[in-house]
């Protein structure tokens, strides 16, 4: 009769041949759901913009990083 430590090994040498299987691969959300932004820039510094049709320098930015985000994520993939 095989003795206890024989056993032990053979079960674990058995489970351990399955391995782990790798988690599944999902894609991100924000592919799916946003889209490249566009901005309207004020034609001339200090530009009177009475009906607020222009973007701040600060929305310009976050427009600009906004867009290479998704152009590094979600473009050609």
């Amino acid at each position: 009769m095989p003795s206890t430590a024989a056993m032990a090994a053979a079960l674990l040498s058995m489970t351990s041949a399955c391995g782990q299987p790798e988690p599944p691969r999902t894609a991100s959300d924000f592919c799916l759901v946003s889209k490249r932004l566009t901005a309207e820039p004020a034609p001339a510094a200090g530009q009177d913009d009475p009906g607020n049709r222009f973007d701040t320098d600060e929305t310009l930015s976050e427009v600009i990083e906004h867009n290479q985000v998704y152009d590094r994520l979600c473009v050609n993939r």
